[in-house]
């Protein structure tokens, strides 16, 4: 066992490894030899953990049933920490809607935490303070609408631990829909 193995087994314990597993669909061991291996290589001296990448995202297609369209996203935030989800907007003109997101928080391609959360006209932000193991802060969305379309805004502040915490602030629109 690495020294990096064994000062993360002294900072997370196995009900959160579980908890991470369980949303990963991954044994807790299948899920530390993902991850580990990825972090120590993020500890060595001169490399920045939590370097934030040029905010990458992949948007395919949206798809459109009914009166509801959605639009999948995955997004990259640091070097191995993303969110991947998917917004569903349904509703007949602009002030009859709702959107629903879901989404995760992805770790070395692992998904860790996951949840979902439903807007309206009267409620347009929602903001997620993340405190599981390996990650911490906040993640904010907030949807800015206007005459023709409502933008997805996502903002906030995340850390991840690399023998030692590492933060790093983020603040993008990485789609936007059009009203129904």
């Amino acid at each position: 066992m690495s020294d990096f193995t064994r000062a993360a087994d002294s900072v997370i314990d196995q009900d959160d490894w579980e908890r991470m597993a369980t949303h990963a669909k991954m044994s807790p061991q299948d899920l530390k030899n993902k991850i580990l291996p990825v972090l120590e290589g993020m500890a060595m001296p001169g490399v920045a953990a939590a370097a934030v990448t040029p905010v990458a995202f992949q948007l395919p297609a949206t798809t459109k049933v009914a009166q509801c369209e959605t639009q999948r996203f995955e997004i990259s935030l640091f070097r191995i920490v993303g969110i991947s989800g998917a917004a569903t907007l349904c509703g007949t003109g602009a002030h009859d809607w709702s959107m629903e997101l879901k989404f995760c928080l992805v770790l070395a391609g692992a998904e860790v935490w996951c949840t979902s959360y439903k807007f309206d006209p009267h409620n347009l932000g929602v903001c997620f303070n993340i405190d599981i193991a390996l990650l911490n802060g906040q993640i904010c969305f907030k949807l800015l609408v206007d005459a023709k379309k409502i933008c997805l805004n996502i903002n906030g502040k995340l850390c991840i631990w690399a023998l030692g915490w590492h933060c790093e602030q983020f603040d993008i629109i990485p789609f936007c829909l059009p009203i129904p």
